[in-house]
């Protein structure tokens, strides 16, 4: 994984200046790979919705005192009821959705280690089949569950600002003008992603 950080820093500051001073700027990227089991990265990616970093924190470490176990597993969402599961701090959707991914996978009907040997466009649509899983969750998880490293989230708030500050694009420049902007990254464009998050303030 570190030699292909170098290779893609070394790459995208060699095609874009402005990349090139954020990566001088900010040193080597430390993107690694979410280490906890997919299922747990899911879980998180649901809590984590319209949430703070800080709120969606909480709620997980309530959660997880509460079942006993350093991360989520399917039976977790079994076992408990959804008054309580709501106490801990989900919401009522939101507690639908986990369950509803629980049974799948328990049942079989959803394999989260084949993920990793699907491409990433049959990932994303994979993922976006769930219940609560949007284009950008799946976009957190195949970034930094799955270490696939030409994902642009292009619907991230904080990295269209960050775009719009460093690049000079419009404050209602459509979705598409910063996708025409990142095609130079690719194959990188996680990496640049990291950059250009690091750079938001």
């Amino acid at each position: 994984m570190k030699a292909r950080l170098r290779r893609a820093e070394r790459e995208l500051a060699a095609r874009d200046p402005v990349l090139a001073r954020l990566i001088d700027r900010h040193g080597p990227c430390t993107l690694e790979r979410d280490p906890h089991p997919r299922f747990h990265t899911l879980v998180w990616a649901i809590i984590n919705q319209q949430l703070s970093v800080k709120a969606a924190r909480s709620i997980e470490q309530r959660l997880l005192a509460y079942f006993g176990d350093p991360v989520f597993d399917p039976r977790h969402f079994y076992r408990v009821r959804e008054t309580t599961l709501r106490r801990l701090g989900l919401s009522g959707a939101k507690v639908r959705y986990i369950r509803e991914i629980a049974r799948r996978v328990r049942r079989g009907e959803l394999d989260l280690e084949a993920l990793e040997r699907m491409d990433d466009e049959t990932v994303a649509a994979t993922l976006m089949e769930l219940p609560g899983i949007g284009r950008w969750s799946a976009e957190m998880l195949m970034m930094f569950s799955l270490g696939r490293l030409d994902v642009l989230p292009v619907g991230d708030l904080a990295l269209r600002k960050s775009m719009r500050l460093h690049w000079g694009l419009e404050q209602d420049a459509p979705q598409v003008a910063y996708q025409r902007l990142a095609e130079a990254w690719r194959p990188w464009r996680t990496v640049a992603s990291w950059y250009i998050w690091a750079a938001v303030d």
